[in-house]
């Protein structure tokens, strides 16, 4: 099994650290780091293939990304360090048996250190994504996810934003996809401040709703 593991950035001065740490975290794995870059200044990377956005979200970064990505397998985290590089190796020892596995900040073991403004703000949007799409699992607007090429390759991903793991739950269902979460711990960001605000909200809201009218 060979894993691709895609992050997308833009102005994030973690991404150097944070691929020394997958590296150091993934010796044994069959992997590639690929970097897609929406920054002002393209950084200098080392040890990972890096690609320059040409679209404009961090969902349709994703599906620029498949197309440079040989693995069988492929891992979406952010390049802020609030995924960690630890709980890879653990959401891929569920892969074998799924074909889709969430890393979860709300199941049992799983914990997140986010502002408890953002925690409001996340228990909402999450709610709402439930409800509206019928989605039985815990963390729907997850970041970190391991998903089969397969899914990404049979199903039409339409992203927009940054929400592109709760279209994929969405539409993964439908298609009779096995889905787990995977317990995980969410960092506060390293450096800088978070890029999402009222603009991002409002943009999940349509998202959802789109996605449940089938205009997606």
């Amino acid at each position: 099994m060979k894993v691709s593991i895609i992050i997308p950035i833009k102005n994030e001065p973690y991404i150097h650290e944070l691929i020394k740490r997958i590296h150091k975290e993934l010796k044994g794995y069959n992997y590639e780091i690929i970097v897609i870059d929406k920054s002002d200044v393209t950084p200098r990377i080392t040890n990972a293939k890096l690609v320059k956005q040409m679209s404009r979200g961090l969902g349709k970064a994703v599906l620029e990304g498949l197309v440079y990505a040989e693995g069988d397998v492929v891992v979406l985290m952010d390049g802020d360090g609030s995924h960690r590089p630890e709980d890879v190796s653990k959401l891929l020892k569920k892969i074998n048996g799924y074909d889709i596995v969430i890393g979860s900040r709300f199941v049992p073991g799983g914990k997140t250190k986010d502002k408890t403004h953002r925690r409001i703000i996340s228990w909402v949007y999450r709610k709402f994504a439930s409800f509206v799409l019928g989605l039985d699992v815990k963390d729907s607007m997850s970041g970190f996810s391991v998903v089969k090429r397969e899914v990404y390759d049979n199903l039409n991903l339409n992203p927009l934003g940054y929400k592109i793991n709760t279209e994929i739950l969405f539409k993964g269902k439908k298609a009779g996809y096995k889905i787990c979460e995977v317990p995980i711990v969410f960092e506060e960001r390293k450096y800088g401040r978070s890029k999402a605000g009222v603009k991002e909200g409002f943009r999940i809201l349509r998202y959802v709703l789109e996605l449940k009218l089938g205009l997606r």
